[in-house]
């Protein structure tokens, strides 16, 4: 039926008045998507009604499909909302879910992490039940092909165990069941074709999607899309795309609660935080709160709450891990929390800083741009700096002054280009944990940064 973005939700929710659709796809940021999505519930329920709330991750599609055929005996519209939704999983996105299981394995969630492998093997047309296509006993270049990304390497064996598992538990299940799960997005495609009981409502929700699914297409024709996908790259592009959504959020919070930012102290504001829609509205609004009965929030205000401090407070701790400070990047860390920063800035502000450091460690190795570990300032500025800045794909990460572009240079020289991917790997997993589990943020943090200052033998011996 219609494909909607961003910038055209209120033509959405106009269309929910006039004409529900029986489903509605939200594809993005989590927050964004709950957030568009909260809206929309609103307007299918003005008469009354109620929201089923479910995870993807432990939802039944059978029920889910049987539930959606069937009259509901509560009044009003029913609306069933799945988050993390499974169905437009593929080859494409098996990557994520190997992350996801690596995450819960970390965790110690067996049955999540079983979850997600199962959910990975199923996407690239695996049979989990099946000890023939056991992952732990595929080859690297059979790995590579079945999941389109590479071997991690290692002992895998601990798989099987997951699988062992997994297939004792479906075994419960009968076989017409299993039939039906083994293709969740076929049954519901049957479901939706044949027509489901009046009155009731599926909204999904999901960060990661395969456009090429069967079922996507169908809903692009059939039912509705909303795309709220925002690239997250460094361009200058992307960043004026990132920095729309963040100003149109505080702007909204503002609204919502009564209140102004005066001039500059909103620049300073996403300055501080970086492209983190759910960290933005949580600062705006703590921001709002303190003022009590004044109605403008001062440049002062900010520094009080997310100030200059805290922004330095980031720039010691990417500062100490460069330097392979742990004690005092740990210490740092526990203070930033204990300043109500929220754990999630940290997470973008360590996801930035490492890649940074992987681009300027990886432009260092091309001869054409002239760097060698250990060059003094003067000649990196002369030699190197006028040659990196020919190229327009990093006028940004190159904006800065000189002297500290020569500095990150000097800091990404002493790190492998292995370490510095293998840390993006490390705070993706810890943004999970941040997310999807009971642990105390400091509890996380202090695992990331041990974990990505842990030595390294390689580079040990280097440095000998």
């Amino acid at each position: 039926m219609a494909v909607f973005t961003r910038e055209k939700l209120a033509d959405l929710l106009a269309a929910a008045r006039k004409q529900p659709s029986t489903v509605y796809l939200f594809v993005g940021d989590r927050f964004l998507c709950r957030q568009a999505s909260a809206q929309l519930e609103e307007v299918l329920l003005a008469g009354g009604g109620t929201v089923h709330a479910l995870d993807g991750e432990n939802e039944d599609p059978a029920t889910t499909v049987s539930r959606l055929q069937s009259f509901s005996l509560l009044p009003g519209r029913q609306i069933y909302r799945i988050s993390d939704s499974r169905l437009f999983h593929s080859k494409k996105v098996a990557q994520g879910l190997w992350k996801r299981v690596l995450a819960a394995r970390d965790n110690n969630k067996p049955e999540t992490a079983a979850r997600h492998l199962r959910a990975m093997m199923t996407s690239c047309g695996l049979d989990p039940a099946s000890a023939d296509d056991d992952p732990a006993k595929l080859t690297a270049g059979e790995w590579k092909q079945r999941f389109d990304f590479p071997h991690p390497g290692g002992d895998l064996s601990w798989i099987t165990g997951l699988l062992k598992e997994e297939v004792k538990q479906k075994n419960q299940k009968t076989a017409a069941a299993e039939n039906q799960d083994r293709d969740p997005a076929a049954l519901l495609e049957r479901a939706l074709k044949a027509g489901v009981a009046k009155d009731n409502i599926l909204i999904l929700l999901a960060e990661e999607v395969d456009k090429r699914k069967k079922l996507y297409r169908y809903l692009k024709k059939n039912q509705v899309i909303v795309d709220l996908s925002v690239d997250k790259g460094a361009g200058s592009k992307a960043q004026k795309v990132q920095r729309s959504v963040l100003v149109e959020l505080i702007t909204n919070t503002l609204k919502e609660m009564g209140k102004t930012m005066a001039p500059r102290v909103m620049d300073q504001l996403l300055d501080r935080i970086g492209f983190y829609p759910v960290a933005v509205v949580m600062e705006t609004e703590k921001l709002c709160l303190s003022l009590g009965e004044r109605t403008r929030i001062e440049l002062a205000d900010l520094d009080a709450l997310v100030g200059r401090t805290r922004q330095e407070a980031m720039f010691e701790l990417t500062g100490a891990i460069g330097d392979r400070q742990t004690a005092r990047a740990l210490t740092i860390a526990g203070r930033l929390l204990e300043n109500q920063v929220h754990p999630l800035a940290i997470i973008a502000t360590l996801r930035n800083y490492a890649r940074k450091l992987l681009l300027f460690k990886v432009l260092q190795q091309q001869p054409q741009y002239g760097y060698t570990p250990g060059m003094p300032a003067n000649l990196f500025q002369r030699q190197c700096l006028p040659a990196l800045k020919k190229e327009s794909r990093w006028q940004q990460e190159l904006g800065g002054h000189p002297y500290a572009l020569y500095m990150q240079f000097t800091t990404a020289s002493g790190f492998s280009v292995t370490r510095l991917q293998n840390w993006l790997q490390l705070i993706l997993r810890a943004e999970q944990r941040l997310k999807g589990s009971p642990i105390e943020p400091l509890t996380v943090l202090h695992h990331l940064l041990l974990s990505m200052l842990i030595p390294d033998k390689h580079e040990a011996d280097q440095r000998r």
